[in-house]
C-alpha cells in the first residue's frame, strides 16, 4: 500500500438518492446547491490537495465537476439507504489506490448536510492528525447542550402513560448544570489516518483528537424543515462560512 505521507485529500459523500428531501445534494440554499458549500470550504483549505466526490447520480457529478471536483462513481451496493459512510471511505481508498497507485495518508470526510464546515475547522483537524502520529482520527466535537444532556433523556412506556428518566442513577449524582459532567458530541468533521481505516474498518481510530467548534456550526441540514433556518442563519451571520 503506497500512503502520500503528509498529504490529506476531502471525501465528499453525496449520493442520490435522498428520500428526505429529493436530491438533497442539489437542493438550492441562498442560490447555491447544498453540496457547493463543503466544496468551497475544502477548496480553501491549506490542508486539503485533492477533493474527491463519491456519488451514484449523474447531476451531483455534473454539479460537483462544474465546482472543479473530482468524481468517483460508486457500485450500486453502496447507493442505498442504509450504506455506511465508513464503506464508502474505504471504497474511495482501495479504488483510488487501484486507479493511481497510492492514497493520501489522510482523509476528510466531508458530509454536505453539515453547511456549516469552514476551511479553518479542516485546516485544524488535519494539522491535528499529523502533528500527533499516534492518533489514528480527528473529529470536530461541539459541547451537549444542557436541555440535550444524557443525565435528561427520557423514556415513554408503549402504552403512553409513564415517562421516567433513562439514566436515573447517574442523574441523582448530576442533577442541575454545575453537577453534570461535560459531554460532547459530533460536530461537522471527521479526519481519518487512511491506515487506521483500512486497518480497523472505523472512522473513529484511537486516540481520536477532539476538535471543539462552536454549536451553530454543528447544523445537520436533513430534511425540507432545515432549509429556511440555515438561510436565515447565514443572512444574520449566525455563522462565519466560506
Amino acid at each position: 500500500m503506497s500512503i502520500s505521507k503528509g498529504e490529506a485529500w476531502g471525501i465528499i459523500t453525496a449520493r442520490g438518492g435522498s428520500k428526505s428531501i429529493p436530491l438533497k445534494n442539489l437542493v438550492s440554499v441562498r442560490g447555491k446547491p447544498l453540496i457547493a458549500y463543503n466544496i468551497e470550504a475544502a477548496t480553501k483549505a491549506k490542508s486539503i490537495g485533492r477533493i474527491i466526490c463519491s456519488t451514484d447520480h449523474d447531476g451531483i457529478g455534473k454539479t460537483a465537476k462544474s465546482l472543479g471536483v473530482e468524481v468517483l462513481w460508486r457500485p450500486e451496493y453502496l447507493s442505498g439507504d442504509l450504506v455506511n459512510s465508513i464503506d464508502v471511505m474505504i471504497h474511495v481508498a482501495e479504488t483510488m489506490m487501484e486507479k493511481v497507485g497510492g492514497v493520501a495518508e489522510i482523509l476528510a470526510l466531508l458530509q454536505p448536510t453539515s453547511i456549516f464546515l469552514t476551511a479553518d475547522q479542516i485546516d485544524r483537524a488535519v494539522g491535528a492528525l499529523l502533528n500527533n502520529p499516534q492518533a489514528g482520527s480527528a473529529q470536530t466535537v461541539v459541547q451537549v447542550p444542557h436541555q440535550f444532556h444524557a443525565h435528561n433523556q427520557r423514556a415513554i412506556s408503549k402504552d403512553g402513560n409513564d415517562i421516567w428518566f433513562v439514566f436515573h442513577k447517574e442523574r441523582e449524582k448530576g442533577y442541575s448544570k454545575q453537577t453534570k459532567p461535560t459531554y460532547y458530541t459530533y460536530g461537522n468533521l471527521i479526519v481519518t489516518r487512511t491506515e487506521a481505516l483500512l486497518r480497523e474498518k472505523t472512522l473513529f481510530s484511537r486516540p481520536s483528537i477532539p476538535i471543539v467548534i462552536p454549536l451553530n456550526h454543528a447544523y445537520d441540514l436533513d430534511g425540507p424543515d432545515d432549509i429556511t433556518p440555515a438561510e436565515l442563519m447565514i443572512e444574520k451571520r449566525l455563522v462565519k462560512i466560506d
